[in-house]
């Protein structure tokens, strides 16, 4: 598990991924959208009902009061939850009506404790059947209330009259009084009987005029046209969707390179291999081009090729023979696609064309890649020499400058001028394949034979680049590594995996081999490369002006 917690390796890669990540944003935008835009639509309408008229329009004397205020309002709301509600559903399917309000919820509940008013909302798949139950709800209510109100009115009108007849019958009923006592008649009901006869009336006049009144009122009836849709809202759901998205797809990106175990900058792949970085080599769609029907390297790999070129050229490498004027360095990688072969084959077209004479041997037989990268027939090869039924000669193909190089006359010199002797020199590029497979590929390559080869070619070329298969794959290299003046190690950002690269650092420092000159690293991105200290030139330049261009 990476355990780095700096902000470059957590942005990082989310920069690296950030079209998947916005990719998997719009993705999920578009799926919320198309969903939600076909589910069935919410609506809301709401209405209001205030109590205070029926207080205000209580006749006097009415045992029957509506109390409408604190907990009397909600009393009165969850009336309308109950009892009302299944009213109202019970009239709209014998209406023949149900089907608009089917799914129609209903809800009412008092505005505050000290409000005089319920709202009644109402929520369902059609505005219009929403807002016809809200209304209805109220309506319902409000004839309910007029009813107990009609109801409790009559029977206090009927109560009162009552008691005016019992007033009236005992006035009849009682006798007169004989002689006057302080001013009053003997005769006739008495002051107090017609007094309460009065009262009577009074108030049997004012319950029959409160049986007039409205009592509950509807506020703010609901209507279609402004019923609110609660949802689906696609546009807002995308949106969110895309948020959404962006965040998981983030998450998930950065937890997957916690567990990465692959080399992605130059420091790690210094760090992990213990080695210097000879050369960063930038992320290219086609490492060898074709030019007029020859191979050459592309133009953005030139300068890094160069600096190569150059560092294996003045490095110190102590040589197994003295005796051998040329140099034989083995390429390995850790893990197979890291770039090794097309390295090789670009870094001796690169030094062909520096003037010096170079050799590929291609002790790959498992895989050989190298005639089609130079774009050369693989008829026989190294298997053949080995075998020594071929000369090494016969066997060397040689591939062709995209330009041959012209050495121009020499001037005369002036007089008078001091003459000065210019050395010029073509240099020369041969490949000896891999060739047809063997038997037992770990064996040929521990052959005399193969350790004769390599001290013959030192001989002949300058440098000698061996190709050879990653030792964590097939043991074929083994034999090789003590053979060779220096081994140079090849890793993909990105691509090489940090446990490989340990394991061969491990076998490299366990086995008898030839010092590690260091590390060419490639699809390195640009900005780690200059952050390491490389530049970013092409080079394109440098190879326009010595091969004609």
């Amino acid at each position: 598990m990476n355990e780095t917690t700096d902000a470059p390796s957590i942005f990082a890669p989310l920069w690296r991924r950030k079209w998947l990540i916005l990719g998997v944003g719009v993705l999920v935008a578009v799926a919320s959208y198309l969903y939600y835009k076909h589910q069935q639509p919410v609506y809301q309408a709401s209405t209001q009902i205030y109590l205070g008229a029926s207080s205000e329009e209580a006749a006097p004397g009415e045992k029957v009061s509506v109390k409408v205020s604190g907990a009397g309002v909600t009393e009165q709301a969850a009336v309308i939850n109950s009892i009302v509600v299944e009213k109202v559903h019970r009239q709209l399917h014998g209406e023949h009506r149900g089907k608009l309000a089917r799914g129609t919820t209903v809800k009412a509940k008092a505005v505050s404790e000290k409000s005089e008013f319920i709202t009644i909302t109402a929520e369902g798949h059609s505005a219009r059947g929403v807002a016809l139950v809200a209304n209805l709800t109220a309506q319902t209510f409000i004839r309910r209330q007029r009813a107990n109100h009609q109801r409790a009115v009559e029977n206090a009108i009927a109560i009162t009259r009552r008691q005016l007849r019992r007033v009236e019958a005992a006035s009849v009923l009682t006798p007169p009084t004989s002689g006057a006592s302080k001013g009053k008649s003997s005769g006739g009901p008495s002051t107090t009987t017609i007094l309460q006869a009065a009262t009577l009336n009074t108030k049997i006049n004012e319950l029959e005029a409160s049986l007039a009144l409205a009592g509950a009122q509807q506020v703010k009836p609901a209507s279609a046209a402004t019923a609110l849709q609660l949802s689906p809202k696609p546009r807002k759901n995308a949106e969110f969707g895309f948020v959404l998205g962006v965040v998981l797809a983030a998450i998930a990106v950065y937890i997957l390179s916690r567990f990465d175990r692959r080399l992605r900058s130059l420091a790690s792949i210094e760090r992990v291999f213990q080695s210097q970085i000879l050369a960063a080599l930038p992320k290219v769609g086609r490492p060898i081009v074709r030019y007029e029907g020859d191979p050459a390297p592309s133009m953005p790999l030139l300068e890094p090729l160069r600096r190569l070129q150059v560092g294996l050229h003045l490095a110190q490498i102590p040589k197994r023979d003295p005796d051998t004027p040329g140099r034989v360095i083995l390429f390995i990688s850790p893990d197979a696609g890291d770039g090794k072969s097309t390295l090789i084959a670009n870094l001796a077209m690169v030094q062909r064309d520096a003037g010096q004479r170079t050799a590929i041997v291609e002790a790959n037989f498992r895989r050989p890649v190298q005639a089609g990268l130079l774009g050369l027939e693989d008829a026989h090869g190294l298997a053949a020499v080995l075998a020594g039924t071929l000369t090494a000669e016969d066997a060397m193909l040689r591939v062709t400058p995209m330009h041959h190089a012209s050495i121009p006359e020499p001037a005369e010199p002036a007089v008078g001028a001091v003459g000065t002797a210019i050395e010029s020199r073509a240099g020369e590029l041969f490949l000896l394949a891999a060739g047809g497979p063997v038997d037992n590929p770990p064996a040929v390559l521990a052959s005399e034979q193969m350790s004769g080869l390599l001290r013959s070619l030192a001989v002949d070329f300058d440098c000698v680049l061996v190709d050879a298969p990653s030792p964590l794959e097939v043991s074929d290299v083994m034999p090789i590594l003590s053979l060779v003046d220096g081994i140079v190690i090849v890793a993909r950002a990105g691509h090489t995996r940090e446990t490989s690269a340990q394991r061969l650092v491990q076998i490299l420092s366990s086995a008898s081999s030839a010092p590690v000159l260091g590390v060419v690293a490639n699809c390195v991105a640009r900005d780690d490369s200059e952050r390491f200290g490389f530049s970013a030139s092409s080079g394109w330049g440098w190879y326009g002006r010595h091969n004609g261009r």
